[in-house]
């Protein structure tokens, strides 16, 4: 799967160069390019032994998959033109050229030269889509290059370039894919609270996108997944429930297939075990009267749950041993707390 990722990405980079070549044409045959009004256009020809003419051969040698000739020849005009006003498309080609190379991590110093000294030139959003492209094939798991092996994670560089696009162009589509990107790789890594954090800023920044019905399904997977049991914090819970609440009022046919009424009866039976075992610690404690006002409080909020029908047994129990104790003396044993209740297994919704 890599291997062709790796191919897809060093043609497109190679057809790019194509489509932008002006390499000289032979005798009586014109060259165009398509402008982005859809229109073809004829390309200007240069002399070849000006700054123009040099950058045009780059582009040839890259439509030509020729990626070592081409990371040459580019970095030989930046050298010789270190002034010039192409200067943005010499690292532009020069950086092409490594990932035709396959060295995609030393493509990005030329990718981030060109985005931090030249935000203002035509080039800045191609960097910034060229990176994008790289990351996800970091993200994928290609490996970054030592001793010529791949065997250097390249994670972190993923994570930090999905955040540097998204903060570079807020709003744009581009910016939009990198937002969701930085959710989905932090949800593939099981750094849950993470991806919880990127999709909601997703949904924030980009409320109206095509995208929001899977980000919102995946934030809600999120904040489940950030439930490790009823002995632990249930924010996530109560989060999922909220935005389940959401997905079904903007997406009802889609929540019916998904069974989100199911989810949250499962969510409000996790939620009343994780208050009966904090009422069974207090009765661990001897503080019974917290005890019976937490098990009240299951059987009203949690109705027709399991847990509210365990909580009235242990409010029930709890009543009737005051009232023996009220009758009898009870035996000095019974001045000690009694020993916590056995733990339920942990459950998740």
């Amino acid at each position: 799967m890599h291997f062709d990722r790796r191919i897809c990405l060093g043609t497109w980079i190679a057809m790019a160069a194509l489509v932008g070549s002006a390499a000289t044409p032979a005798a009586g045959q014109d060259r165009y390019r398509l402008d982005e009004e859809k229109t073809w256009t004829p390309l200007t020809q240069f002399d070849p032994d000006t700054p123009e003419g040099q950058l045009q051969a780059v582009r040839k040698l890259l439509a030509q998959s020729q990626g070592e000739e081409a990371f040459e020849a580019a970095g030989a005009w930046i050298e010789s033109h270190p002034n010039h006003a192409l200067l943005p498309e010499a690292y532009l080609l020069r950086a092409d050229a490594q990932v035709l190379k396959q060295e995609y991590y030393e493509a990005l110093f030329d990718y981030e030269y060109l985005i931090r000294h030249f935000p203002e030139s035509e080039q800045f959003q191609t960097a910034l889509a060229r990176e994008f492209k790289i990351a996800e094939l970091f993200e994928r798991g290609m490996k970054r290059k030592l001793w010529g092996m791949r065997i250097l994670k390249a994670d972190e560089e993923a994570e930090e370039l999905f955040i540097r696009i998204q903060e570079r162009v807020p709003g744009s589509r581009l910016g939009e894919r990198a937002s969701l990107a930085l959710g989905d790789y932090y949800f593939n890594r099981s750094e849950m609270g993470s991806a919880a954090e990127a999709y909601d800023l997703f949904m924030i920044n980009y409320p109206h996108s095509e995208k929001r019905q899977t980000a919102l399904l995946q934030l809600i997977r999120a904040n489940l997944a950030t439930f490790k049991g009823p002995r632990f914090d249930a924010s996530g819970l109560i989060e999922a429930a909220e935005r389940i609440k959401t997905y079904e009022r903007e997406f009802p046919l889609a929540a019916e297939k998904l069974g989100t009424e199911a989810l949250l009866v499962r969510i409000r039976e996790s939620l009343a075990l994780k208050d009966f075992h904090t009422a069974e610690w207090y009765e661990g404690q001897g503080e019974n009267v917290s005890a019976m006002t937490l098990y009240e409080r299951i059987a009203r909020d949690y109705p027709k749950t399991a847990v509210a029908e365990r909580a009235l047994k242990k409010h029930h129990d709890l009543v009737t041993g005051s009232e023996q104790a009220d009758d009898d003396t009870p035996p000095e044993a019974s001045d000690a707390p009694a020993e916590p209740a056995p733990a339920e297994p942990e459950t998740a919704p």
